[in-house]
């Protein structure tokens, strides 16, 4: 049999993939060594009576426009919200849990600095103000190279929103820049005082890339 396209590997990339050929009529063949798909997103009972993600641990890179289009939910795709979303324990019996509701966030971290509380809310809606700035982004096609006038405005129409979103930053576009190139340390350090917040905030700098918050280029995964 003739394929289109073979996909080697049935973990989720491969899947959204395959199965965005598949919506334009290409004939797919996706190959997958084990007895299920999905990968790194699958849950599986390794001990019994206890599921586990096999490696994802959050769904957060998963675009919302690749839902939509493909319909996932009506294919059985249910979202858990991970509340809360840590726990740090300190060995003097101490802890830090952080979640979705600000105030008890708040309540948490005065336990450890009450600058750092009130800084908190400050650097979540600060976070949140450069997310709108790059989010048109990530949902375009890299630019190519060889385009053509007729397609113009599909190549750069995402570079001219996020450009304009640029603009609406103000006084907080250096602090842009410096999000997208500094350590996540030296950005941390600037909002914070407390050591267990900031190292709390500073896994989601280094998780899954194998670096330190110490490398230039760190503080982007803040986001």
């Amino acid at each position: 049999k003739i394929f289109d396209a073979i996909v080697v590997g049935g973990g989720h990339n491969g899947l959204v993939c395959s199965a965005y050929l598949a919506k334009e009529g290409k004939n797919v063949l996706v190959l997958e060594r084990r007895h299920l798909v999905g990968g790194a997103a699958v849950t599986e009972e390794l001990y019994e009576g206890f599921k586990y993600s096999r490696a994802s641990y959050v769904f957060s890179l998963f675009r919302p426009r690749i839902s939509k289009e493909l319909d996932l939910p009506r294919h059985g795709l249910k979202l858990y919200h991970r509340n809360p979303s840590s726990f740090t324990p300190l060995l003097d019996g101490r802890s830090l849990t952080l979640g979705s509701d600000m105030e008890a966030n708040q309540r948490e971290i005065a336990k450890f600095s009450i600058r750092d509380s009130l800084q908190y809310a400050r650097y979540e809606e600060w976070l949140r103000r450069l997310v709108k700035t790059i989010d048109p982004y990530l949902d375009a096609p890299p630019l190519d190279p060889s385009f053509s006038l007729p397609n113009w405005w599909e190549q750069f129409s995402p570079l001219l929103a996020c450009g304009s979103n640029l603009m609406l930053l103000g006084k907080d576009l250096p602090s842009f820049y410096e999000m997208l190139t500094a350590p996540a340390s030296k950005i941390l350090n600037r909002w914070f005082d407390s050591e267990p917040l900031k190292a709390t905030l500073a896994i989601d700098a280094v998780v899954g890339v194998m670096t330190s918050p110490e490398i230039c280029g760190s503080g982007y995964v803040l986001f």
